[in-house]
C-alpha cells in the first residue's frame, strides 16, 4: 500500500469500528444478545487495530518490507492485541510490560468469542452448552466499554501523518513478529532499560536494534569458534604435535595480510599466514595433536585441508587450489623473428584460460562465509558428504588441470551441477525431479534475488553448455558460482538455525 494512502484506510477502518459498535449496542440493548454484541464489539477492536497496523506498515516504507504484517491482517487474535497495545507509536507511551498481557487478554477474548458463536460438534449431550450462554451481560459490556474508549482516543489523534520511513521501527516490528524476538525484548534488562529512557519509546526502540546486533555478533562468533573445529574424534584434546603447512594459490582474489585475521581469530587449529609479495598467494598452517601418527598425518592433513579450501572457494565465489595450470595461454619459451633479432615477439592464447574471475580483494565477508560452511558442513557424516562435496572438489581439481593441452572446463561444469543438486536434494529444497529442479532454485533465492530476471540470468547456467573453449570456462565457473551460492545460503541456515537453539541471551 502507498503511504499516502494509509491515512484514507486508517480512516475507513476507524469509520467501520464505529459502526460495529453502535451495531453492538443495539443488540445487547434491544434484543439482549450479549454473544452476538460481544463478537461485534471485538470485531470494532480488530478494525482499530487494523487501522493502528495499516499506519505502521506505511511508516516503514513499501510493503514488501514488512511481509508478515500483511499475514496479521488475517490474524484475529494480533489484531485484538494491537489494539489493546500499540497505540504509542506515535506519542512515546509503549510500555513494554504490558505486551505479554496484551497477548494474554488477546486471545482469551478471542476464545470466549468463539465460544458464543459456534456450538462445538464434539462435545457431549452434558458438557455442550450454548453460544448464547458462553457470554454474559458484563463481559459484553467490558469490551464494549473497551471499544468506545480505544476508538475515542484514536478519534482525538486524528488522521495520521506518514513520516519518511523508519528502519528502526521496521526493525522494532519485525523483532516482536518472532517468539525468540519478543522473549529478549521484553525480558528484565530490556524493560528496565526502557524503565530508564523514562518512557522514549523511539530512544529505546533504536538502543534494543544495537544491542540485538551485538548478542547476534557476539552469539555468532562464540558458534563459529566452536563449530568450526576438527572433530572431537581428530583432534583428541591432545596436545599439539604437527604443524602442517600447504600453500594455496588463487586467480580470483588478491590477499591482504589483515583481512586474514578474522578467519584466524575463529579457527584455532587452521591459519592464514601472507605471504610476502605473493598477493596471490596464501600458507594454510594446521595444527594436528599427538593423536595423530606419523603414518596417519599424511590423509588426516589431506582431509583437512581439503575442507579448508572447500570453505573458501564456496566462501570466496572464487578458485584456491593447490596448484594453477601452467600454460594457460602460452606453450613456448620464447619466439623470435630471425629477421628482426632484436625485437620482441609474444604471441598467446586469448583470453587466458584462467580467466578474468573479477573477485578483487579477498574480504572478511568472504570469510565469514567460508567459516559459516565449515561449521555447517564439517562434521557432515561421511556418507552425506560424499555425494555434494566429492563432486564439487573434483570440479576445483578439473579447473586446476585445465590448459591449452587439455581442456576439462566442460567435465568440470557437469561436477559442481551435480554436487549442487546433491545439496539441494540433501538440504530439502528439491524433491529430485528434474523439471521442479529449476522452480525449487527460484524459491530458495528468491528473498536475496526479488527480481525473476535476475534469477534467470543466474540460472542459464542449467541450460545447455557453450561449445567454444571460452565459452566452456564461463560456464564452468557459472556453474561454480551457482552452488557456491547455494551452499552459502544453507550455511547460512544451518548457522542460524543453531543460533536460535541456543538458550535466548539477555542483555546484562
Amino acid at each position: 500500500m502507498p503511504a499516502n494512502d494509509a491515512p484514507r484506510i486508517h480512516d475507513l477502518c476507524l469509520a467501520h469500528a464505529r459502526d460495529l459498535i453502535k451495531s453492538a449496542e443495539r443488540v445487547l440493548n434491544g434484543d439482549g444478545f450479549p454473544n452476538i454484541a460481544y463478537h461485534l464489539a471485538i470485531l470494532a477492536l480488530e478494525e482499530i487495530g487494523k487501522a493502528g497496523m495499516i499506519v505502521s506498515q506505511a511508516a516503514v516504507g513499501k510493503a514488501r518490507d514488512l511481509e508478515w504484517m500483511e499475514k496479521r491482517f488475517e490474524n484475529h487474535v494480533w489484531k485484538i492485541q494491537w489494539a489493546v497495545w500499540s497505540r504509542g507509536f506515535s506519542t512515546n507511551r509503549i510500555d513494554p510490560k504490558d505486551f505479554e498481557e496484551a497477548r494474554r487478554f488477546a486471545q482469551s477474548t478471542h476464545n470466549r468469542r468463539l465460544a458464543g458463536l459456534y456450538v462445538n460438534p464434539n462435545a457431549d449431550a452434558e458438557t455442550a452448552v450454548s453460544p448464547r450462554a458462553a457470554v454474559r451481560i458484563d463481559h459484553a459490556t467490558s469490551i464494549l466499554n473497551l471499544a468506545r474508549a480505544r476508538l475515542d482516543v484514536e478519534d482525538a489523534i486524528g488522521s495520521p501523518v506518514i513520516d519518511d520511513a523508519n528502519e528502526d521501527l521496521k526493525w522494532f516490528l519485525d523483532t516482536i513478529n518472532t517468539e525468540q524476538g519478543t522473549a529478549r525484548i521484553f525480558s528484565k534488562p530490556f524493560i528496565g532499560k526502557y524503565e530508564e529512557f523514562k518512557g522514549d519509546a523511539r530512544a529505546w526502540i533504536v538502543w534494543a536494534r544495537k544491542e540485538f546486533e551485538k548478542i547476534a555478533a557476539e552469539e555468532q562468533a562464540h558458534l563459529r569458534k566452536e563449530l568450526a573445529r576438527l572433530p572431537a574424534s581428530a583432534s583428541q584434546n591432545g596436545k599439539h604435535k604437527w604443524t602442517v603447512k600447504v600453500r594455496l594459490y588463487t586467480p580470483s582474489h588478491s590477499i591482504r595480510p589483515k583481512v586474514l585475521n578474522f578467519w584466524n581469530q575463529h579457527i584455532g587449529w587452521a591459519k592464514l599466514i601472507y605471504v610476502s609479495s605473493k598477493k596471490n598467494e596464501l600458507l594454510l598452517e594446521m595444527r594436528l595433536s599427538d593423536s595423530f601418527s606419523l603414518s596417519s598425518i599424511y590423509d588426516v592433513g589431506l582431509s583437512a585441508s581439503k575442507l579448508c579450501i572447500a570453505a573458501l572457494n564456496i566462501g570466496s565465489l572464487g578458485f584456491f587450489w593447490y596448484e594453477l595450470p601452467r600454460q594457460t595461454n602460452r606453450y613456448y619459451e620464447s619466439i623470435r623473428d630471425v629477421e628482426a633479432p632484436n625485437m620482441d615477439v609474444s604471441v598467446a592464447r586469448a583470453p587466458d584460460l584462467l580467466g578474468d574471475w573479477k573477485q578483487g580483494a579477498l574480504s572478511e565477508k568472504n570469510l565469514r562465509h567460508a567459516i559459516d560452511c565449515m561449521a555447517a558442513f564439517g562434521s557432515m557424516p561421511d556418507e552425506e558428504a560424499a555425494p555434494i562435496f566429492g563432486p564439487y572438489l573434483k570440479g576445483l581439481v578439473l579447473l586446476s588441470k585445465s590448459d591449452i593441452h587439455l581442456f576439462c572446463h566442460d567435465l568440470a561444469r557437469d561436477a559442481f551441477m551435480e554436487s549442487l543438486r546433491s545439496a539441494s536434494k540433501h538440504f530439502g529444497d528439491w524433491d529430485g525431479s528434474g523439471e521442479m529442479l529449476l522452480p525449487s532454485l527460484h524459491t530458495v533465492f528468491e528473498h536475496i534475488l526479488p527480481d525473476p530476471s535476475h534469477r534467470d540470468q543466474l540460472f542459464r547456467i542449467i541450460a545447455a553448455p557453450h561449445r567454444t573453449a571460452e565459452g566452456s570456462f564461463a560456464d564452468a565457473v557459472s556453474a561454480k558460482r551457482l552452488t557456491d551460492l547455494y551452499l552459502v545460503l544453507v550455511a547460512d541456515r544451518i548457522v542460524t538455525d543453531r543460533i536460535n537453539e541456543r538458550p535466548t541471551a539477555t542483555a546484562s
